[in-house]
């Protein structure tokens, strides 16, 4: 018999995330009105912290799953095989992204030296961001976000067409 619920470990790191991703890219979108230097600093390290957290927390999620697999909820009713293949892409995808968009953000703050400045050294003379990470972290942000409105619109639309109340599975 199946349990009805995911394990509740489960469940508190997925709503951690999206707690942790929703002030992240809230600090994410406030940082584009403040230039990279020794002053704001703290601003962006944490915008770092919270994005460290949410690929740290999606490892462990993917490890705790792992390790559950005999007390996950059954699989949905999929209604077709297309529908099938697009959930799993779309939850590997926001899996990737979450671990990703964090590790291009991580290497656009080594690139300018400025690790050194966090560990006792001075703020690096001119340190901008690489043009084409930023271009790259952005669209991973904005391919996550997307990916997470996808992910709602299945739940409800789930819902309609099947009458199940996916959301109850993921519930506290």
């Amino acid at each position: 018999m199946y349990p009805k619920k995911y394990p509740k470990s489960m469940i508190m790191i997925h709503w951690l995330t999206l707690i942790l991703f929703v002030a992240v890219f809230y600090v994410g979108t406030t940082l584009e009105d403040f230039e990279f230097n020794e002053q704001n600093m703290n601003r962006y390290r944490l915008h770092a912290f919270l994005g460290i957290s949410i690929a740290f927390l999606t490892l462990i999620r993917i490890f705790v799953r792992r390790h559950n697999l005999d007390n996950l909820p059954p699989h949905i009713s999929f209604y077709s095989s297309f529908h099938k293949t697009f959930y799993t892409i779309v939850h590997y995808l926001i899996y990737i992204f979450l671990i990703f968009t964090p590790m291009v953000g991580f290497v656009m703050v080594y690139q300018t030296g400025a690790l050194s400045y966090d560990l006792g050294g001075p703020f690096p003379t001119g340190a901008e961001f690489d043009e084409n990470l930023e271009i790259i972290h952005k669209i991973s942000v904005f391919t996550l976000l997307s990916l997470i409105v996808i992910h709602i619109a299945g739940v409800i639309i789930y819902k309609i067409k099947s009458g199940d109340n996916l959301l109850t599975r993921m519930l506290p």
